[in-house]
Protein backbone atom coordinates (compact mmCIF):
# COMPACT_ATOMS: atom_id res chain seq x y z
CA UNK A 1 0.00 0.00 0.00
CA UNK A 2 1.55 3.53 -1.05
CA UNK A 3 1.62 6.38 1.30
CA UNK A 4 -1.49 8.04 -0.28
CA UNK A 5 -3.70 5.24 0.54
CA UNK A 6 -2.28 5.29 4.25
CA UNK A 7 -3.03 8.59 4.26
CA UNK A 8 -6.87 8.68 2.77
CA UNK A 9 -7.27 5.52 5.27
CA UNK A 10 -6.04 7.68 8.13
CA UNK A 11 -7.77 10.88 7.14
CA UNK A 12 -10.92 8.66 6.10
CA UNK A 13 -11.29 6.87 10.33
CA UNK A 14 -10.30 10.60 11.50
CA UNK A 15 -13.28 11.83 9.80
CA UNK A 16 -15.88 8.97 10.51
CA UNK A 17 -14.86 9.06 13.81
CA UNK A 18 -15.96 12.80 13.84
CA UNK A 19 -18.70 12.22 12.06
CA UNK A 20 -20.01 9.97 14.57
CA UNK A 21 -19.20 12.29 17.48
CA UNK A 22 -21.29 14.74 16.04
CA UNK A 23 -24.52 13.45 16.66
CA UNK A 24 -23.40 13.26 20.59
CA UNK A 25 -22.28 16.94 20.52
CA UNK A 26 -25.63 18.08 18.86
CA UNK A 27 -27.42 15.94 21.75
CA UNK A 28 -25.54 18.23 24.57
CA UNK A 29 -27.61 21.73 23.21
CA UNK A 30 -31.27 21.85 22.06
CA UNK A 31 -31.37 22.40 18.53
CA UNK A 32 -34.02 21.73 16.10
CA UNK A 33 -32.74 19.28 12.83
CA UNK A 34 -32.92 22.57 10.22
CA UNK A 35 -31.49 24.70 12.95
CA UNK A 36 -28.42 22.01 13.32
CA UNK A 37 -28.14 21.61 9.85
CA UNK A 38 -27.96 25.34 8.88
CA UNK A 39 -25.59 26.26 11.80
CA UNK A 40 -23.02 23.91 11.31
CA UNK A 41 -23.00 24.34 7.25
CA UNK A 42 -22.66 28.26 7.88
CA UNK A 43 -19.83 27.97 10.08
CA UNK A 44 -17.99 25.62 8.57
CA UNK A 45 -18.48 27.66 4.72
CA UNK A 46 -17.24 30.33 7.24
CA UNK A 47 -13.94 28.77 8.66
CA UNK A 48 -13.02 27.47 5.38
CA UNK A 49 -13.29 31.19 3.69
CA UNK A 50 -10.11 33.04 5.04
CA UNK A 51 -8.50 29.69 4.15
CA UNK A 52 -9.08 29.87 0.97
CA UNK A 53 -9.60 33.46 0.31
CA UNK A 54 -5.44 33.37 1.12
CA UNK A 55 -4.48 30.28 -0.95
CA UNK A 56 -6.55 32.09 -3.91
CA UNK A 57 -8.83 28.81 -4.19
CA UNK A 58 -11.80 31.00 -4.82
CA UNK A 59 -13.08 31.17 -8.30
CA UNK A 60 -17.14 31.09 -8.20
CA UNK A 61 -17.68 31.18 -12.01
CA UNK A 62 -15.50 28.02 -12.66
CA UNK A 63 -17.14 25.75 -10.08
CA UNK A 64 -19.08 22.93 -11.88
CA UNK A 65 -23.12 23.03 -11.46
CA UNK A 66 -22.33 19.51 -9.92
CA UNK A 67 -20.82 21.11 -7.11
CA UNK A 68 -23.62 22.81 -5.91
CA UNK A 69 -25.95 19.92 -6.07
CA UNK A 70 -23.53 17.75 -4.19
CA UNK A 71 -24.53 20.95 -1.64
CA UNK A 72 -27.96 20.24 -1.86
CA UNK A 73 -27.53 16.56 -1.45
CA UNK A 74 -25.31 17.34 1.64
CA UNK A 75 -28.56 19.18 3.18
CA UNK A 76 -30.66 16.81 2.41
CA UNK A 77 -28.35 13.73 3.64
CA UNK A 78 -28.42 15.76 6.88
CA UNK A 79 -32.08 16.83 7.02
CA UNK A 80 -33.48 13.48 6.60
CA UNK A 81 -31.03 11.91 9.06
CA UNK A 82 -31.73 14.08 12.05
CA UNK A 83 -35.57 14.25 10.96
CA UNK A 84 -35.70 10.24 11.56
CA UNK A 85 -34.14 10.72 14.99
CA UNK A 86 -36.87 13.71 15.91
CA UNK A 87 -39.97 11.59 14.97
CA UNK A 88 -39.11 7.99 15.92
CA UNK A 89 -36.46 5.70 17.85
CA UNK A 90 -32.75 6.14 16.98
CA UNK A 91 -32.88 2.52 15.33
CA UNK A 92 -34.70 2.98 12.80
CA UNK A 93 -32.63 6.10 11.26
CA UNK A 94 -29.78 3.99 11.85
CA UNK A 95 -31.33 0.99 10.34
CA UNK A 96 -32.20 2.86 7.17
CA UNK A 97 -28.89 4.91 6.97
CA UNK A 98 -26.96 1.59 6.98
CA UNK A 99 -28.80 0.71 3.72
CA UNK A 100 -26.34 3.22 1.46
CA UNK A 101 -23.47 0.44 1.23
CA UNK A 102 -25.67 -0.88 -1.00
CA UNK A 103 -26.44 1.66 -2.60
CA UNK A 104 -23.06 2.60 -3.17
CA UNK A 105 -22.38 -1.20 -4.23
CA UNK A 106 -24.87 -1.06 -6.80
CA UNK A 107 -23.76 2.57 -8.60
CA UNK A 108 -20.46 2.71 -8.32
CA UNK A 109 -19.69 0.18 -11.45
CA UNK A 110 -22.54 1.05 -13.54
CA UNK A 111 -21.05 4.80 -13.06
CA UNK A 112 -17.52 4.45 -13.42
CA UNK A 113 -17.14 1.36 -15.94
CA UNK A 114 -15.42 -0.85 -13.07
CA UNK A 115 -15.98 -4.45 -12.57
CA UNK A 116 -18.10 -5.56 -10.03
CA UNK A 117 -16.32 -7.50 -7.31
CA UNK A 118 -18.81 -10.16 -5.44
CA UNK A 119 -16.60 -9.44 -2.17
CA UNK A 120 -18.12 -6.04 -1.87
CA UNK A 121 -21.60 -7.35 -1.68
CA UNK A 122 -20.34 -9.39 0.54
CA UNK A 123 -18.82 -6.96 3.41
CA UNK A 124 -21.96 -4.97 2.58
CA UNK A 125 -24.11 -7.73 3.58
CA UNK A 126 -22.11 -8.22 6.52
CA UNK A 127 -22.08 -4.28 7.83
CA UNK A 128 -26.11 -4.48 6.95
CA UNK A 129 -26.50 -7.77 9.37
CA UNK A 130 -24.30 -5.96 11.78
CA UNK A 131 -26.44 -2.78 12.11
CA UNK A 132 -29.52 -5.39 12.06
CA UNK A 133 -28.45 -6.80 15.34
CA UNK A 134 -27.51 -3.54 16.66
CA UNK A 135 -30.93 -2.66 16.36
CA UNK A 136 -32.71 -5.87 16.91
CA UNK A 137 -33.70 -4.85 20.87
CA UNK A 138 -36.51 -2.92 18.37
CA UNK A 139 -39.20 -5.26 17.80
CA UNK A 140 -40.52 -4.83 13.96
CA UNK A 141 -44.32 -5.49 15.01
CA UNK A 142 -44.34 -1.61 16.14
CA UNK A 143 -42.96 -0.43 12.65
CA UNK A 144 -46.15 0.73 11.58
CA UNK A 145 -46.82 2.41 15.68
CA UNK A 146 -45.33 6.29 16.84
CA UNK A 147 -43.92 7.20 13.25
CA UNK A 148 -41.35 4.30 13.33
CA UNK A 149 -41.57 3.65 9.28
CA UNK A 150 -41.36 7.03 8.52
CA UNK A 151 -38.34 7.17 10.94
CA UNK A 152 -37.40 4.02 8.65
CA UNK A 153 -37.66 5.58 5.04
CA UNK A 154 -36.24 8.89 6.38
CA UNK A 155 -32.76 7.19 7.15
CA UNK A 156 -33.15 5.30 3.84
CA UNK A 157 -33.19 8.57 2.52
CA UNK A 158 -30.47 9.83 4.40
CA UNK A 159 -28.30 6.56 3.17
CA UNK A 160 -29.05 7.25 -0.66
CA UNK A 161 -29.06 10.89 -0.34
CA UNK A 162 -25.01 9.75 1.21
CA UNK A 163 -24.33 7.25 -1.20
CA UNK A 164 -25.15 9.78 -4.26
CA UNK A 165 -23.10 12.47 -2.57
CA UNK A 166 -20.18 10.15 -2.38
CA UNK A 167 -20.48 8.99 -5.79
CA UNK A 168 -20.58 12.67 -7.02
CA UNK A 169 -17.73 13.74 -4.70
CA UNK A 170 -15.24 10.72 -6.23
CA UNK A 171 -15.84 12.22 -9.39
CA UNK A 172 -15.54 15.73 -8.44
CA UNK A 173 -12.59 14.90 -6.21
CA UNK A 174 -9.82 14.81 -9.21
CA UNK A 175 -10.93 18.29 -10.43
CA UNK A 176 -11.15 19.93 -7.07
CA UNK A 177 -8.59 20.69 -3.64
CA UNK A 178 -10.70 18.48 -0.51
CA UNK A 179 -10.86 21.61 1.59
CA UNK A 180 -12.07 23.68 -1.27
CA UNK A 181 -14.71 21.19 -2.28
CA UNK A 182 -15.82 21.07 1.47
CA UNK A 183 -16.09 25.16 1.29
CA UNK A 184 -18.70 25.05 -1.97
CA UNK A 185 -20.70 22.37 -0.62
CA UNK A 186 -21.17 23.62 2.75
CA UNK A 187 -22.15 27.03 1.07
CA UNK A 188 -24.51 25.56 -1.07
CA UNK A 189 -25.75 23.92 1.47
CA UNK A 190 -26.04 26.28 3.84
CA UNK A 191 -28.18 28.76 1.01
CA UNK A 192 -30.14 26.40 -0.05
CA UNK A 193 -31.59 26.21 3.89
CA UNK A 194 -31.69 30.01 4.11
CA UNK A 195 -34.92 30.52 3.00
CA UNK A 196 -36.71 27.34 5.21
CA UNK A 197 -34.44 29.21 8.31
CA UNK A 198 -36.01 32.42 7.64
CA UNK A 199 -39.41 31.36 7.50
CA UNK A 200 -39.30 29.25 10.21
CA UNK A 201 -38.06 31.82 12.76
CA UNK A 202 -35.94 29.60 14.39
CA UNK A 203 -32.86 32.10 14.77
CA UNK A 204 -35.06 34.54 16.86
CA UNK A 205 -35.08 32.10 19.65
CA UNK A 206 -31.55 30.98 19.51
CA UNK A 207 -29.43 30.91 22.52
CA UNK A 208 -25.48 31.80 22.77
CA UNK A 209 -24.48 28.70 24.02
CA UNK A 210 -26.58 26.73 21.21
CA UNK A 211 -24.46 29.23 18.48
CA UNK A 212 -21.27 28.22 20.45
CA UNK A 213 -22.50 24.72 20.10
CA UNK A 214 -23.00 25.37 16.34
CA UNK A 215 -19.70 26.57 15.65
CA UNK A 216 -18.33 23.70 17.15
CA UNK A 217 -20.55 21.63 15.05
CA UNK A 218 -19.34 23.49 12.27
CA UNK A 219 -15.48 23.59 12.43
CA UNK A 220 -14.52 20.73 13.92
CA UNK A 221 -17.46 18.16 13.16
CA UNK A 222 -18.10 19.52 10.02
CA UNK A 223 -15.53 21.85 7.98
CA UNK A 224 -12.37 19.79 9.46
CA UNK A 225 -14.71 15.89 8.86
CA UNK A 226 -16.02 17.16 5.37
CA UNK A 227 -12.16 17.97 4.07
CA UNK A 228 -10.72 14.93 5.74
CA UNK A 229 -13.34 13.01 3.74
CA UNK A 230 -13.10 14.42 0.76
CA UNK A 231 -9.36 13.48 0.88
CA UNK A 232 -9.83 10.27 1.22
CA UNK A 233 -12.35 9.33 -1.72
CA UNK A 234 -9.91 10.91 -3.62
CA UNK A 235 -7.16 7.64 -3.12
CA UNK A 236 -9.87 5.00 -2.52
CA UNK A 237 -13.01 3.41 -3.85
CA UNK A 238 -16.60 5.16 -2.71
CA UNK A 239 -17.07 1.19 -2.01
CA UNK A 240 -14.22 1.06 0.38
CA UNK A 241 -15.23 4.88 1.62
CA UNK A 242 -18.83 3.74 2.35
CA UNK A 243 -17.80 0.61 4.42
CA UNK A 244 -15.20 3.32 6.62
CA UNK A 245 -18.67 5.15 7.08
CA UNK A 246 -20.28 2.68 8.59
CA UNK A 247 -18.50 3.17 11.46
CA UNK A 248 -19.60 6.30 12.41
CA UNK A 249 -22.78 5.03 14.35
CA UNK A 250 -20.10 2.66 16.23
CA UNK A 251 -17.85 5.51 17.17
CA UNK A 252 -21.03 7.52 17.96
CA UNK A 253 -21.89 4.56 20.57
CA UNK A 254 -18.66 4.28 22.14
CA UNK A 255 -18.50 7.93 22.57
CA UNK A 256 -22.25 8.33 23.89
CA UNK A 257 -21.02 5.58 26.70
CA UNK A 258 -17.84 7.94 27.83
CA UNK A 259 -19.94 11.33 27.64
CA UNK A 260 -23.71 10.11 27.67
CA UNK A 261 -23.17 7.38 30.01
CA UNK A 262 -25.53 5.27 27.73
CA UNK A 263 -24.52 1.68 28.15
CA UNK A 264 -25.28 -0.57 25.05
CA UNK A 265 -26.67 -3.45 25.24
CA UNK A 266 -24.99 -7.07 24.45
CA UNK A 267 -27.13 -7.19 20.64
CA UNK A 268 -25.49 -3.62 19.98
CA UNK A 269 -21.86 -5.11 21.06
CA UNK A 270 -22.39 -7.79 18.85
CA UNK A 271 -22.90 -5.82 15.99
CA UNK A 272 -20.52 -3.50 16.26
CA UNK A 273 -17.87 -6.61 16.26
CA UNK A 274 -19.31 -7.41 13.05
CA UNK A 275 -19.28 -4.02 11.37
CA UNK A 276 -15.80 -3.23 12.50
CA UNK A 277 -15.03 -7.36 11.29
CA UNK A 278 -16.82 -5.98 7.93
CA UNK A 279 -14.36 -3.00 7.61
CA UNK A 280 -11.66 -4.50 8.50
CA UNK A 281 -11.48 -7.55 6.12
CA UNK A 282 -12.43 -4.78 3.36
CA UNK A 283 -9.43 -2.85 4.42
CA UNK A 284 -6.91 -5.71 3.96
CA UNK A 285 -8.57 -6.53 0.74
CA UNK A 286 -7.92 -3.19 -0.42
CA UNK A 287 -4.48 -3.01 0.67
CA UNK A 288 -4.03 -5.75 -1.81
CA UNK A 289 -5.47 -4.44 -4.34
CA UNK A 290 -3.36 -1.27 -3.73
CA UNK A 291 -0.06 -3.37 -4.44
Amino acid sequence: MNNKSLQAIFALHVAVFLFGSAGVVGKLFAASSLLLVFGRTLFAALSLFPLLLVQRELHFRSVPKAVYLCGILLAIHWLTFFASLKVAPVAYGLMGFASFPLFVAWLEPWLFKEPRHGRDWIAALAVLAGMAVMVSDTHLDRLTESNALLGLLLGVASGFSFALLALINRWQGARMAAFTLAFYQNGAACLSLLPFVLVSGVLSVVSVATWWGLALLGVVFTALSHGLFLFGLRHVSTQFASLLTSLEPVYGIVLAYFVLNESPSLRVIVGCAMVLLAASVETYWQSRTSH
